[in-house]
């Protein structure tokens, strides 16, 4: 019978035999025996972010601190302090890092405090280390300029901007004083007044803050300087110590929300509000680094007429007892 079947057939019908047999002895089918090649697509997408820059001097990692390398050489490093004083330490190098993220003030100077007795220090590391996760995340290598509540002068924070020669520098603050109501957000954001990138990253970290804020209500404080703008000393150049102080690194310093206003205050105390700051400012320089956008809200330089105060220095600081200033 099968002499009468034609060649397809019983070529068809021997492969069925052949199967059947397979399952009665071995209990698998034949075709488990054919190799698969595994897939080795690679489907994670690439860092926006590269290799980070090495052009600094660096800085040496020392239980928390970040200590901008003046000289020395590995195993005696030439560092600056907190306290902006000089010191020989051994430790890990940080050749250099995509972005450096400064919680504004620390120690003994606490920034604003709010009607609830909300400290603006604590506000800024809490963002900041929320933001430094979030865009360690993207393939970023981030420092800041505080890893906790230790004092660190501006000729510190600068000099670990120029040290790490990072793509951004961004300044972390909230805001005090007096302010009027608005239907935004009263985000201001400064920039270096002579940087072009400053003023881009500025204005589309503007309204990356903005955006991610406007949800949580729909009354907000502002002030006359709400937006983006430079602001300048009386000999012309940038007013803000970290400004003046990181030139060479496109550097803001932001003023997100009015911790001086309780219900902005009760806002800031909420993990799911630091928590979309971090992702704004996350946000802020992945799209500053994918696309020329230049962002809003620019506004035209405004000229200081008051001191900046009295923080910031050297006057009063303890360095942290690890540190032997030489």
């Amino acid at each position: 019978m099968l002499a009468r079947l034609p060649p397809l057939a019983r070529l068809a019908l021997a492969s069925l035999v052949l199967v059947a047999l397979a399952w009665a002895i071995f209990g698998r089918s034949v075709e488990d025996d054919i190799a698969v090649e595994p897939d080795t697509t690679d489907t994670t997408e690439p860092s926006v972010f590269g290799l980070a820059p090495t052009s600094g001097a660096g800085a040496v990692l020392l239980e928390g601190l970040v200590l901008p390398i003046t000289g020395g050489e590995q195993g005696a490093w030439t560092v600056l302090t907190p306290c902006a004083n000089t010191a020989t330490v051994d430790g890990e190098r940080l050749a250099g890092a995509h972005v450096v993220i400064d919680p504004g003030h620390g120690g003994r100077e606490t920034g604003a405090i709010g009607p609830s007795g909300v400290v603006e220090a604590e506000l800024n590391l809490d963002v900041a280390l929320k933001a430094k996760a979030l865009l360690e995340e993207e393939g970023a290598t981030v420092a800041l300029t505080r890893n906790d509540d230790t004092r660190v002068t501006l000729e510190t924070r600068a000099a670990i901007a120029q040290a790490l020669d990072p793509l951004l520098f961004i300044s972390i603050h909230h805001n005090g004083g007096p302010t009027r109501t608005a239907d935004r957000p009263g985000v201001q954001v400064y920039h270096q007044h002579q940087t072009p990138e400053s003023a881009r990253f500025a204005g589309v970290l503007f309204e990356q803050l903005q955006e991610a804020m406007a949800p949580f209500s729909d009354t907000w404080s502002g002030g006359n300087a709400t937006g983006v703008r430079s602001r300048l000393g009386e000999d012309g150049g940038d007013f803000y110590g970290v400004l003046r102080g990181s030139e060479g690194v496109p550097a803001v310093l932001a003023e997100a929300l009015y911790m001086s206003d309780e219900p902005e205050a009760s806002l800031l105390l909420r993990d799911d509000v630091r928590q979309a700051e971090a992702q704004a400012i996350t946000d802020a320089v992945v799209a500053w680094i994918q696309s020329p956008y230049a962002g809003g809200g620019y506004l035209p330089p405004l000229q200081a007429t008051e001191s900046a105060g009295g923080g910031g220095g050297s006057a009063g600081c303890e360095d942290p007892e690890i540190l032997s200033a030489g």
